[in-house]
C-alpha cells in the first residue's frame, strides 16, 4: 500500500507548535521515503479549480439556505443548516490539493484556513493532523473516553486521522473508534506501514443510496418470510443491550464543530446522515444454494470460458468460481445470490422498530441491491450501514460454504443454521481467545488496519472466511462459523442466530469487551 500513497505537508501554521509534534513531523517523513511513499511538495500537489467548479460550490451553499429557510417557515421536521454569508469566501479558493494527494497538517489551524478547505472531498484527499497527546489518556483508558476525545478531534480539527505525540508516545485515531498507543522508541516504521498507512490508502467512505440497484416494491417486515428472522434480530438486539458493546451513537449536533459551516461538510460527507453509531446486528436471509459442478461435467459453453490464470469465469452476466477441494477435485461453483436485513446506518443497535430501522441489502450478478420497508418515509436518518460491504462479504462466504457442504453432507449443522438464518454481528471489541466457542475459527489478525467500508475490508472478510473453512475441512473439524479480527477496528462473527449469539456471551461475562485489550492477545 505504501507505494500507493502519495502525501503533501500542509505549508500553513497559525500557531505554534510543540517541539514533540514537530519532531514527530521529520521522523513521519523520513519514514515514509524510506516506505517508498511518493511525498509531493505543497506547490506541486496543487492545482486551480475551474471557475465553473467554484460557481457550482457557492451555489450548493445557497440552495442549502434557501432550503433552510423554506423548511424554517413551514416548520418542517428534517434539519438543516444555516450557512453565515461571511463562510461563503471559504468555497470562493480555487486552489485544491490534487485528487489521490493527502495532507498532513501540524497542531491547530485557524478557522477559514483548515486542510480541510483545500480539498476536494474527505473520500480523495484524507486529511492527518499532528497534534499533542491529550491529557488523560493512557494505555489503560476505557473505549468511551477515547470515543468521545476522537469525535472532538475529528470535528474540531476536520480531520479524518488524528495523531497525537508527545514525547514517549504517538496515538492513532480513525473514525474507526480505533485508539492504539505505540512507544515511540519501538517499531516506529512498522507501526507507520501497518497502522497508519493502510488508514489513509483506505479511507471510510460511507454507502451512498445511488451505489444500489434499488428493486421494485418494499419487503414487509411482518410477512411470513421475514418474521423469523425479525423476531431474531428484535429478540437478539434486546438481549445485547445487556453484553455493553454497542456504545450509544453520536448526533452531527452534538459534535464540536467550530461553526454551522463545518457541520454541514461534515453531514456531507457523511451522505447528509443526521449522525452515525458503532456496530451492527444483521440476519441473513436464506437464499437458494447453488450447486457444485465438478469440471469434468462443464458444459462446453462454460469450459471454453474458463482461463488457466483465473480463479473465476464468466458467462453473461453470470459468475462463477474454480474451487480446488483437497481430495474431492476442482469444481465450479454459480456465485449464488444473497440477502441480509441489516440495522440502518445510526440506529439505536440494542433498540430496533423494524418498521424503520432495517433495509435489505443484497449482492445479486456482482451488484449492490437495496430493498426498503413498506410504508418508510426516507429521510436523513436512513442510511445503509458503513459495514454494508463487509457484512455482504460475510453472506456470500456463508452462502458459499453451505454450497460446499450442502453438496458433501446435507445434514451439516452449518446448512441447517443457514436454511435456518444465520446471525451476523460486529462490534469495537474483540474476543478473548482463550473464550471462542467450539466450532467458531479465528481470522483476520495478521491483517492491515483498514477502514470499514473499504473495499479491502471486504475482500479480507470473505478471504479469510474460506480459508479457515478450507483449513477446518483438511483437518476434518466441524466448520459452525467464524470470527473475523479487524485490526484497530473490531470483530465481526457469524452464528447460529443474534440470540443465541448474545446469550453466549451473557452466559460468558467478560468473554468480549469494547476497546483493545484483547487484541494483543492474538500475537499481532
Amino acid at each position: 500500500m505504501a507505494d500507493k500513497l502519495n502525501i503533501t505537508f500542509f505549508p500553513f501554521v497559525h500557531h505554534e507548535v510543540s517541539s514533540h509534534i514537530r519532531a514527530f513531523a521529520e521522523r513521519l517523513q523520513v519514514t515514509f521515503r524510506e516506505l517508498k511513499v511518493n511525498i509531493v511538495p505543497y506547490e506541486d500537489a496543487t492545482e486551480s479549480l475551474p471557475i465553473s467548479k467554484v460557481f457550482k460550490r457557492f451555489a450548493r451553499i445557497i440552495g442549502s439556505n434557501i432550503l433552510f429557510v423554506f423548511k424554517k417557515i413551514f416548520g418542517m421536521g428534517e434539519h438543516e443548516y444555516y450557512i453565515p454569508l461571511s463562510s461563503i469566501p471559504r468555497f470562493l479558493k480555487r486552489t485544491r490539493v490534487k485528487k489521490g494527494i493527502s495532507i498532513v497538517a501540524l497542531g491547530e489551524q485557524v478557522s477559514g484556513d483548515l486542510p480541510m478547505e483545500y480539498i476536494y472531498n474527505f473520500k480523495d484527499n484524507s486529511v492527518i493532523n499532528v497534534i499533542d497527546f491529550p491529557d488523560g489518556i493512557t494505555a489503560d483508558t476505557d473505549f468511551q473516553k477515547h470515543f468521545d476525545t476522537a469525535m472532538g478531534f475529528f470535528s474540531h480539527h476536520m480531520a479524518n486521522i488524528i495523531l497525537a505525540v508527545d514525547a514517549k508516545r504517538w496515538l492513532v485515531y480513525n473514525f474507526n473508534a480505533s485508539h492504539p498507543i505505540y512507544d515511540l522508541t519501538k517499531d516506529f516504521s512498522k507501526n507507520v506501514l501497518h497502522a497508519l498507512i493502510p488508514k489513509i490508502v483506505a479511507p471510510i467512505s460511507p454507502h451512498k443510496f445511488s451505489e444500489f440497484t434499488q428493486l421494485p416494491g418494499a419487503f414487509d417486515v411482518s410477512g411470513e418470510d421475514y418474521r423469523n428472522l425479525v423476531d431474531d434480530l428484535v429478540g437478539g438486539a434486546k438481549l445485547f443491550a445487556q453484553t455493553d458493546l454497542y456504545p450509544d451513537g453520536k448526533k452531527i449536533d452534538d459534535l464540536a464543530f467550530r461553526d454551522n459551516f463545518y457541520r454541514w461538510v461534515g453531514r456531507l460527507h457523511l451522505d447528509n446522515r443526521n449522525g452515525m453509531s458503532f456496530g451492527f446486528l444483521a440476519k441473513q436471509i436464506p437464499t437458494k444454494l447453488s450447486t457444485l459442478i465438478p469440471f469434468a461435467e462443464l458444459s462446453p459453453s462454460l469450459a471454453k470460458r474458463v482461463l488457466f490464470e483465473k480463479d473465476y469465469f464468466v458467462d453473461g452476466d453470470t459468475i462463477y468460481i474454480i474451487l480446488d477441494l483437497a481430495g474431492q477435485g476442482r469444481f465450479a461453483l454459480e456465485v449464488p445470490e444473497v440477502w441480509v436485513l441489516s440495522q440502518r446506518s445510526g440506529s439505536d443497535k440494542t433498540n430496533v422498530t423494524p418498521e424503520k430501522d432495517l433495509i435489505k441489502l443484497g449482492l445479486s450478478h456482482g451488484r449492490l441491491c437495496m430493498q426498503l420497508p413498506k410504508g418508510l418515509k426516507i429521510d436523513n436518518n436512513y442510511r445503509p450501514s458503513f459495514d454494508t460491504k463487509v457484512i455482504l462479504a460475510h453472506a456470500l462466504g456463508n452462502s458459499i460454504i453451505a454450497s460446499i457442504l450442502e453438496y458433501f453432507d446435507s445434514d451439516s449443522s452449518f446448512v441447517k443454521n443457514y436454511k435456518a438464518g444465520l446471525g451476523l454481528a460486529h462490534w469495537h471489541g474483540y474476543f478473548n481467545p482463550k473464550g471462542v466457542p467450539q466450532g467458531w475459527f479465528v481470522h483476520g489478525f495478521m491483517n492491515p488496519h483498514v477502514a470499514c467500508s473499504s473495499p479491502q475490508s471486504a475482500i479480507y472478510a470473505l478471504d479469510g472466511k474460506l480459508r479457515v473453512f478450507s483449513r477446518a475441512q483438511e483437518k476434518g473439524e466441524a466448520f459452525l462459523g467464524d470470527i473475523h479480527v479487524e485490526p484497530q477496528h473490531g470483530t465481526n462473527i457469524c452464528f447460529t442466530s443474534l440470540v443465541d449469539l448474545a446469550q453466549f456471551l451473557i452466559n460468558n461475562p467478560g468473554v468480549s469487551i469494547l476497546g483493545n485489550k484483547y487484541l494483543s492477545l492474538y500475537n499481532i
